[in-house]
């Protein structure tokens, strides 16, 4: 089994660290320093070093700029400011440096040390929080374009690159830790996706948490092979909220005047990815009628079009839907006029939100 994993393990490709060292208090951004590591750990497993905290997914656009930088930043302080740092001395997760959980979904309101709110402040801060990423962001985009000329399993200037950043503090080492990992950003294989409603909606919903990727490892591991996602429904109401690491939208038509309803779940009841703002955005626009309601699985029969949205996957369609209670699978239109307008304007929007880094 080991064997296995470490064959696999050399499989991956090549990664780049940037980890920030030095302390906030009284430090000009441009005199930090940088620890700088090549790793084959994967976006997930480079969380799970650190302790809990906030993080967020972000991509490269033309390979030298972020896409909305702006939106990661404000939401990594949203999630920060939301989050308390406590020492609770629970037991330590597995993969996190051997410290304890630093906190908890029942103790997020417990009050952090006075020490830590003072060290927090540069991360909560929108304006200061940018000044010390965009210097980490140069460095790791710059290391991992310097690795890429060098191996044999990148394509050399042409693949994007995904930025995975996570913002957390150490007791252990008595400072706040800013790292981000670079890695090939990989693409969906298809134009279209398979996805099945399992599992219930996840607590705290706006915070960019680190620990939900330990807490959504089994349902990754239950998935049925060929498919891309699972969506997370309540099991009394059958309400769907979004997907382990993707927001959901439905098309339907209204039956009076058979004009096109997107509808995706309410504001607050799911974290709201780069991406799902843009299609709320675009619906706008583009005066296409827009529902903040939560898609229903009794109703899924009425689906005329079906999408997911991540900073990898962008717009993605669904064609299938299963079910784990028995029900058999539905097949979803996935040529719908709306789907295919809101995945073209998706990707020139990107284009429209690029922040140069290089």
């Amino acid at each position: 089994m080991e064997a296995n994993k470490q064959a696999f393990k050399k499989t991956e490709p090549l990664s780049v660290v940037v980890e920030r060292l030095k302390a906030m208090t009284g430090e000009s951004s441009n005199n930090a320093e940088f620890a700088i590591t090549e790793t084959r750990a994967v976006p997930n497993e480079f969380l799970l070093q650190y302790p809990r905290g906030a993080y967020t997914s972000a991509r490269t656009v033309n390979r030298t700029a972020i896409m909305d930088l702006q939106g990661h930043i404000n939401r990594t302080c949203d999630s920060l400011k939301l989050m308390k740092f406590k020492n609770s001395g629970s037991l330590p997760v597995e993969g996190n440096k051997g410290e304890s959980n630093n906190v908890s979904e029942e103790n997020i309101e417990e009050t952090e040390p006075n020490y830590v709110t003072r060290e927090m402040v540069a991360y909560r801060n929108p304006e200061v929080f940018k000044e010390l990423v965009i210097p980490l962001l140069k460095i790791g985009l710059t290391k991992y374009f310097e690795i890429e000329e060098e191996t044999t399993w990148h394509i050399k200037g042409v693949s994007e690159v995904k930025i995975t950043l996570i913002v957390c503090y150490s007791f252990k080492e008595s400072r706040p830790i800013l790292a981000a990992h670079f890695t090939p950003l990989h693409a969906p294989s298809s134009s279209k996706c398979r996805v099945e409603i399992y599992g219930e909606p996840r607590k705290l919903a706006e915070v960019k948490d680190s620990q939900w990727i330990r807490d959504r490892k089994d349902l990754e591991v239950s998935m049925r092979p060929g498919f891309n996602e699972i969506l997370l429904s309540d099991s009394n109401t059958h309400n769907i909220y979004e997907g382990l690491s993707s927001n959901f939208f439905v098309v339907t038509y209204n039956p009076d005047t058979r004009l096109p309803i997107v509808i995706t779940a309410p504001l607050h009841s799911v974290l709201e990815g780069t991406i799902r703002k843009i299609v709320i955005m675009i619906c706008e626009r583009d005066e296409i009628d827009l529902k903040f309601w939560f898609p229903n699985i009794d109703d899924v029969v009425q689906w005329e079009g079906a999408f997911i949205t991540s900073t990898s996957r962008l717009v993605l369609p669904i064609e299938l839907v299963h079910f784990r209670d028995g029900r058999p699978p539905i097949k979803i239109p996935t040529d719908n006029k709306v789907v295919e307008h809101i995945k073209k304007e998706v990707e020139k929007e990107i284009l429209n939100r690029a922040y140069p880094i290089m």
